[in-house]
């Protein structure tokens, strides 16, 4: 069994085909897919996915820091409104985080909905999905201020450096790292931060559909590629893919539904 910790099969690129992508991921052996939303809007095709797939997905619903509008903190607040008005129980506060490779001019409004989705969930005792992009500095800023407030969680996507991967492990326990296509790339560093984290705190993920793995780069992204992903993470921790699959998938359990061994 593996699990796709982070992807957005409930976008449209997916209209035509879910059903059958969701049928490859279960003959490749990934059991659950965690699909967080970013935007009020997603909100409900991830509950109408996870009412379609209630065995394989799993919700997590969030406010992305690219995708806020002109009242960020109120469409938070609607988010986890929604969120709690659902049937179906989700397993996270996500996709949330700070990102400032495209437009830095909104770094204040990112960091206050970002430090109000993470007491959230850690008041509601739910773990996060945390996108990060071109600021680990700041959000370890950020997570300092939080003090004993920090949630467990996931680093999605992880891209900071091994130096800044360590300082994450010592200073916050609860946080995973979520591994996906890019560790598959030529010149990626990727390998080499998930060889410098403990083991027990490796996630699989494939952020579909982005980020698709060689030799399926181009293409669209999909849970079926776990697999790759694996391979390439056993590759560089010097462990078999079997190994992988099975501590990476244990890690998922305990950290979003709170199951042990």
């Amino acid at each position: 069994m593996m699990i796709d910790t982070h992807t957005h099969i409930y976008e449209n690129t997916f209209d035509a085909d879910r059903g059958e992508m969701i049928g490859r991921a279960k003959a490749a052996g990934v059991d659950r897919l965690i699909i967080p939303a970013c935007t009020l809007a997603d909100s409900a095709r991830v509950r109408d996915t996870q009412a379609e797939y209630p065995d394989t997905c799993y919700a997590m619903y969030g406010l992305h820091p690219t995708e806020m509008g002109d009242s960020p903190m109120a469409e938070a607040e609607a988010i986890m409104d929604f969120a709690e008005s659902q049937k179906l129980p989700r397993v996270g506060v996500g996709e949330i985080g700070i990102d400032l490779h495209w437009d830095k001019s909104r770094k204040d409004s990112q960091t206050e909905v970002f430090a109000w989705q993470m007491r959230y969930a850690y008041d509601k005792g739910l773990p996060v999905s945390i996108h990060c992009r071109d600021a680990v500095w700041l959000l370890m800023e950020e997570l300092d201020k939080m003090r004993g407030h920090v949630p467990a969680g996931s680093l999605h996507c992880f891209t900071g450096s091994v130096d800044e991967a360590k300082v994450i492990c010592r200073k916050w326990p609860q946080l995973m790292f979520g591994f996906g296509g890019s560790c598959t790339y030529k010149n990626s560093k990727v390998s080499e931060v998930a060889a410098a984290v403990p083991f027990d705190r490796i996630l699989t993920e494939t952020d579909a559909p982005y980020l698709t793995p060689v030799p399926h780069r181009g293409e669209r992204n999909e849970p079926a590629y776990i697999p790759l992903v694996v391979e390439r993470l056993a590759l560089a921790l010097g462990k078999s893919s079997e190994e992988v699959a099975a501590q990476t998938t244990e890690n998922a359990k305990r950290l979003f539904w709170g199951e042990q061994g």
